[in-house]
């Protein structure tokens, strides 16, 4: 009978990691073996970020599986969801009496997955008590985290997958145990979901040694064990997403002169650097930042790089973007001035003007369907739903424009700048926010997709002249998610009047009131000479 000790690794060296696993047991300064209880070192350990070469990274990945002599498996893409019918039948009948019970107990619960089958019966009876007693302090902690109930929603779900990824991971191992060797090791790669979290827990504290790859740097490693300070590696960079684990290794090796190019762009073109490359953040999500101006400011800011701006930044794959949102009323008596202004920004090319209304078709028919099929679990929309559905229109953009775009259109849905109409619900408040938002202009969408965030912000300019039709609240809406993107936008309305008031909430919003109104003032087009002055300005 084997009683385990496993004693917390608390230095190591990643570099040597496949020699380490591959050593047998009694190798180990650490292993100690008195009467049944076999002390032995336990690794918990994270790689957090990665390196700059991403084929060498994966490659080293796959050294360090083939290295390891077998000792360390890679569990992450490969967890086996297969569970028989009996035991599903068995796990049924249990989850209807903890809920005739009000919530079992976890040590009757464990009792209850014994006698049914629902844990395996190993050889050995110290291994098999001992996996017992782990599934009772699991079931416990889970139970903490419940608010004291194991009649929790997710509980099924993450019992469900505890026996059947015991049966499938976990007996397997153990069967074949060899105390030479000791316990092997699990690889993890990426990310995980709750259940998988629990089962790694689960092989943590049963003595199972973890090494979790982890691109995005969120040491959930930590968090998932409840284990502080955890050996880890940091490499030099943290990826904006986990890329996919290649199914073979990769062959691709870079140069010593690639590396090295590699390393100077990191240390000149990191986020905090202010020295950018050309669509260096393409990959990043966009947030807006309100700026309050004057009226001045609002043209003077609209011609400047967003790095330059008030509160611009780079957080963690996201660029905060300081934006104006400024609606004029009037017009200046001083007209030069004011054409002045005007045309010092639509002489520009990443100036959209727009003199007719409505400027965008509103979209009909029920999208309650689409809208409910793109939420995830959070109740949220998920971006990686709407870009894989078949109604997203944007679909032909670059990948990361596409993603940012869905988070702009996610936070429009969740808190709209429209006010309700007409004693709507704020269900359907979201649901049109989220029906419109699927149209916007080609026009526009040329805009967003040559916007390189750090530099030039583009800018729409409306000048309502009242000749042709109003702004509508599909307009409306269209303008909200462009400023929750992070475009300017600056609504002109000579006469004075209201347009967008009757439609967005003011308080986002900058208005300013001009000394003049006019109510036969079309849109002036700039001289050719003023024209020819400006470009070799």
């Amino acid at each position: 009978m084997v009683q385990l000790h496993p004693v917390r690794v608390r230095t190591w060296d990643p570099e040597k990691l496949g020699d380490w696993f591959k050593k047998p047991l009694a190798n180990h300064p650490e292993t100690k073996v008195e009467d049944e209880t076999l002390t032995y070192p336990q690794l918990l350990g994270q790689l957090v970020g990665m390196p700059l070469d991403k084929d060498d990274y994966f490659a080293s990945i796959y050294d360090l599986l083939e290295e390891s002599g077998g000792q360390l498996i890679r569990l992450s893409g490969n967890l086996n969801k297969q569970i028989s019918p009996e035991r599903l039948r068995s796990l049924q009948d249990l989850f209807e009496m903890n809920t005739k019970e009000r919530g079992l107990s976890p040590n009757r619960i464990v009792a209850f997955l014994d006698g049914k089958g629902l844990l395996p019966r190993l050889k050995d009876a110290g291994l098999n008590r001992r996996l017992r007693l782990v599934m009772i302090d699991i079931l416990k902690e889970f139970q903490a985290q419940s608010g004291g109930s194991t009649t929790h929603s997710s509980f099924r779900r993450i019992s469900t997958d505890l026996v059947k990824w015991t049966f499938n991971h976990i007996e397997p191992e153990l069967e074949k145990l060899s105390l030479e060797k000791g316990l092997p090791g699990f690889l993890w790669y990426g990310n995980t979901t709750e259940s998988e979290k629990w089962f790694l827990k689960f092989a943590a504290a049963y003595g199972f040694h973890l090494v979790v790859f982890d691109p995005e740097g969120r040491q959930w490693l930590e968090d998932a064990t409840g284990e502080k300070e955890l050996p880890t590696h940091s490499f030099q960079i943290t990826a904006d997403s986990v890329p996919p684990f290649p199914e073979e290794k990769p062959q691709r090796v870079g140069t010593v002169a690639y590396r090295a190019t590699q390393e100077v762009e990191r240390l000149l073109h990191h986020d905090d650097s202010g020295l950018y490359k050309p669509f260096q953040f393409k990959s990043y999500l966009t947030k807006s930042i309100h700026l309050k101006t004057t009226l001045d400011e609002a043209f003077i800011l609209a011609k400047e790089r967003a790095m330059v701006r008030p509160s611009f930044a780079v957080e963690r794959g996201s660029v905060i973007i300081p934006v104006v949102f400024s609606k004029i009323m009037g017009i200046e008596r001083d007209r030069r001035r004011f054409w002045d202004n005007i045309h010092s920004l639509t002489d520009r090319e990443d100036t959209l003007l727009i003199r007719s209304f409505p400027f965008i078709e509103e979209r009909k028919g029920n999208q309650q369907f689409h809208y409910r099929g793109a939420l995830g679990p959070n109740g949220r929309l998920d971006p990686e739903k709407m870009k894989s559905a078949n109604w997203w229109k944007y679909g032909k953009l670059p990948s990361g424009v596409q993603t940012a775009l869905c988070e702009a259109i996610a936070r429009h849905v969740e808190k709209p700048l429209l006010t309700p109409q007409n004693n709507e619900s704020f269900e359907d408040l979201q649901l049109y926010a989220f029906s419109q938002s699927m149209s916007l202009p080609d026009s526009v969408i040329k805009l967003i997709q040559q916007f390189d965030y750090p530099q030039f912000v583009p800018t729409l300019l409306f000048y309502n002249e009242e000749k042709d039709g109003e702004l509508s609240r599909a307009d409306a809406n269209a303008i909200a998610l462009i400023h929750t993107f992070g475009l300017d936008v600056i609504i002109i309305n000579p006469q004075g009047h209201q347009d967008i008031e009757r439609w967005i909430d003011m308080e986002a919003i900058d208005t300013h009131w001009l000394d003049d109104r006019s109510y036969d003032e079309p849109y002036r087009e700039p001289s050719v000479v003023k024209k020819i002055f400006r470009k070799w300005l």
